[in-house]
Parts: C-alpha cells; structure tokens; sequence
C-alpha cells in the first residue's frame, strides 16, 4: 500500500467511482460526506467526522461537490477544510463551477499555503469507473507533474488545458456536444425504428458505422433496453451543464442552432417528471413528437 493518503470530500455518484479506483491502486483513502457513507466504507475508505479531519489526515485532498454552495459549506466554518490547510497540502478540485468562483475559491486555499490543481472530469460515473474518463486540467505542469501518482489512478486520459480555470471551460465544451450527441442518438434510433428495423439491429450496425459517437455507443443501447434507470447519468445532473453551457455559448456570441433544439428537449424531459431516469430517456419526447 501507497504511504500516501488521500482525502475525499464529496464521495458521491461522481466522488464513489474515483475513490474506488483510487483504494484500487493501493492508497489510503479517507473521506467525508454528510450522509450515505456505507458504499465508500464497503469500499475500504475510512470515513471521517469533519472536512477539516480530512485535511489533517491527508497528502491530497479532492474535492468533489455537486455545485458552489456545497463547496463553500465544506470550506468555511471551524470544521471546514480551509481551516486545516497548510502548507505541504495539495488540493484538486474536481467540481465544475463558475471560473470566477473558481479562482475566488483558489486564492483563498493559497492563502493558507495550500497548492490547488483543477482537474474536470469528463465522463459519467461507470466510464470512471472503467477508466475511460478523461480528465481536463487546469494548473502549473509541475504542479500536475507532482500529482500525478494520484491522477494516473483515477484515468489514463488526461489533457492540460492551461492556468488554473481553464479546465471549466473545455468541460462545458464537451458537455454541449454530449447533450447534442445524445440527442442526435435518439433520434437516429428512432428513425430506424420506424424504417422496420429493431432497435437492436440498429445499435448493432451504426455502433460499428462512419456515423457512431461515443454517446451513441453509450446510450442507444440504453434507449433500445428501455434501461433508464438505476441512471448512470440521471436528467438532474444535466441542467447545470445545460445552463453553464448556454452561458458561455452567449457570452462568446456563438451561433447555437443544435444545443439550442437539444436543450429544449432535455428541459422538457425535466418539467415532464423524468428528474431520476437517465438522459438517454430523452428518446421518449423524440417518439412522442413522432407520427
């Protein structure tokens, strides 16, 4: 085992993956989170009272929170994490937030003599878990050069997009072609469908086609299974992305014809009650506006 320790705050649907492939490669992994802790300790974690007992027992710290009030919440206060940094520590962030928050949240952890890398990660949680995400860094290179013991466990694909905060934007990126890609599944899937074929038949030959994307490869299976849930990538998740994404695409003035018509179907999935089933679910809109 690694004499290295690693603390997680935020071990979740994305953080529990990351943990998991972390315990894999033989570090010692400690951890905190409010609530549903079993899964990370089953995991061979070691789960811990506070942030701030996270920091005190770690070389790396990530942080792994679903939006920026969570993130405050784990930093500020006596148990939280800003409390207990201190020079020697090495923070990764692995949230997506605003850039500006970003860099607030980034001063605020050097000010304690902390390092901090931001490291997006681009995949949904099985794809961690397989190794097939990829991760987006923003950072020094030998500040990515120094953790890289702990990114090479959690992925093979790693990318330096620049100085820290850069990374969110190539994120968003990908998650806009995601949401167009997945769409554009449904739709192809349903076409085929209505042309006589099974929606096997065509997983089986546009998978292995000039027209295939890894979201095709992911989702029509789902789509064709009806296998919404449990969702590997529930509709909920997305409507930050959705909206982080749209941002950026309008503050650029970025023509948007294809996220646009995307987005409006996934927002409609979301006032139809389909919160929990996984964005591949999106195909059931695509067949009711069907003739």
């Amino acid at each position: 085992m690694s004499s290295i320790t690693i603390g997680m705050v935020g071990i979740g649907q994305l953080g529990l993956p990351i943990a998991r492939n972390l315990l894999v490669a033989g570090f010692r992994v400690v951890g905190y989170r409010r609530r549903d802790r079993a899964a990370f300790v089953d995991l061979g974690g070691i789960a811990l009272a506070s942030p701030a007992e996270v920091a005190l027992q770690s070389d790396f710290i990530l942080t792994c929170l679903p939006g920026e009030a969570s993130q405050l919440e784990i930093m500020e206060g006596p148990d939280g994490l800003l409390s207990a940094l201190r020079p020697g520590h090495t923070v990764i962030e692995m949230g997506t937030y605003q850039r500006s928050f970003k860099q607030a949240m980034a001063q605020r952890i050097e000010s304690k003599g902390a390092r901090v890398l931001e490291a997006e990660v681009s995949g949904s949680p099985p794809l961690v878990l397989a190794r097939k995400a990829s991760l987006f860094l923003g950072g020094d290179e030998s500040l990515i050069q120094d953790c890289q013991p702990v990114l090479s466990a959690i992925a093979d694909i790693q990318f330096r997009i620049g100085e820290f905060g850069c990374a969110v934007a190539m994120k968003l990126i990908a998650n806009y072609l995601l949401t167009i890609h997945t769409l554009a599944a449904a739709e192809a899937l349903n076409l085929g469908v209505k042309a006589g074929f099974s929606a096997d038949k065509v997983v089986e030959v546009i998978s292995k086609s000039a027209g295939n994307s890894m979201m095709f490869t992911v989702r029509a299976p789902m789509m064709a299974a009806r296998a919404f849930k449990p969702a590997p990538g529930p509709l909920v998740t997305l409507e930050k992305y959705l909206e982080m994404a749209g941002e950026l695409s309008e503050r650029l003035g970025c023509a948007s014809p294809l996220f646009d018509v995307a987005q409006s179907y996934f927002k409609r999935a979301r006032e139809l009650g389909m919160d929990e089933e996984d964005i591949s679910a999106v195909i059931k809109l695509i067949e009711a506006d069907s003739k």
